[in-house]
């Protein structure tokens, strides 16, 4: 299971690393509102649609066919916190180099 959860975990965690940097980039064309949600959502549910095929990849390579709920619970718990872990450290790193560090949580700083 640790190399199925290590190689999903890691390629979901680069698309959306990937998929979230070229949205930063494009912060200013693409604007804040209803565009920039949609955009943000359907680069989750891209990267996030790899905790399905890293389980679905386990049960067949591994267990021959069958999996238990809990075990593929564990799975897809296990993919998407290493996801996370990428998510966050890609957010951490791109905000604090890019313009969004001039912002607070009550606006812009003066």
């Amino acid at each position: 299971m640790k190399k199925t959860v290590l190689t999903f975990g890691l390629i979901a965690g680069l698309i959306i690393s990937v998929l979230m940097d070229g949205s930063l980039l494009l912060a200013n064309k693409i604007g804040s509102g209803h565009n920039s949600m949609i955009l943000g959502y359907t680069m989750m549910v891209a990267s996030f649609l790899l905790v399905y095929f890293g389980i679905r990849s386990y049960r067949d390579n591994n267990l021959a066919g069958q999996i238990s709920f809990g075990r593929a619970f564990s799975c897809g718990i296990l993919i998407a916190l290493i996801t996370t872990v990428c998510y966050v450290a890609t957010w951490r790193s791109s905000t604090s180099t890019s313009c969004l560090t001039s912002w607070t949580p009550t606006g812009p700083r003066r």
